[in-house]
């Protein structure tokens, strides 16, 4: 599991730093940690000499941990290097949340900046007003809690036109984009903040 982390954060890194020479704005890639690499008392470490060694500030890095995770370890050493990862630059994200009952009390003892909201949450919420309702509850949930979120699994134009509206901060899933190599990324990015800048032009001049 470590070697696959290892090579995970290395192509990880190698890309942002390539996107960056290329003059393409990518603010941050983020990576899963599973419990086990959590529980190293050495990961802090190593992955600040990782970011050094690509000359990358630890606010470049996103660190995605599982609910379940918090939700039973919110104490010790996994919500120390947490703590940790955060106190240096990184980005803490819960991923799948709403799937590992972690409590709010577990929320506030390890530093989290960014819930990303699974997507049972999100599927058909254009079609059914019990899933709007439970995804508005974790939404203003995240923003008393002064957390941003990530809708995950948005597959329709309808589901993220209504995310917007709700307010939730970012989206991802195969109705922006499908999983890609990332010279092919950097391509799609392009084209896609022109898609943006268009939209943003026209939407000023029928206002």
């Amino acid at each position: 599991m470590e070697q696959l982390s290892d090579a995970v954060l290395h192509h990880s890194l190698t890309a942002l730093r390539g996107w960056d020479q290329d003059g393409l704005r990518i603010p941050r890639v983020s990576i899963n940690f599973s419990e086990v690499e959590l529980r190293n008392p050495r990961l802090v470490d190593r992955l600040k000499w990782d970011l050094d060694r690509f000359g990358l500030p630890a606010s470049r890095l996103g660190v995605e941990v599982l609910e379940t995770v918090i939700a039973e370890s919110p104490d010790g050493i996994i919500a120390r290097n947490i703590s940790a990862l955060a106190r240096i630059g990184c980005r803490i994200d819960l991923d799948d949340f709403g799937t590992g009952h972690a409590s709010i009390g577990a929320l506030r003892r390890v530093t989290v900046h960014r819930l990303k909201i699974d997507r049972s949450f999100v599927t058909r919420i254009d079609r059914s007003e019990d899933q709007r309702r439970m995804l508005a509850a974790i939404l203003g949930l995240a923003d008393r809690l002064g957390l941003e979120t990530v809708a995950e699994g948005v597959e329709s134009s309808g589901e993220h036109a209504l995310l917007a509206q709700l307010g939730c901060d970012h989206a991802q899933g195969f109705g922006i984009a499908r999983p890609m190599p990332a010279p092919q990324l950097a391509e799609w990015a392009r084209a896609h903040a022109l898609n943006i800048a268009a939209a943003q032009k026209l939407g000023r001049s029928n206002g």
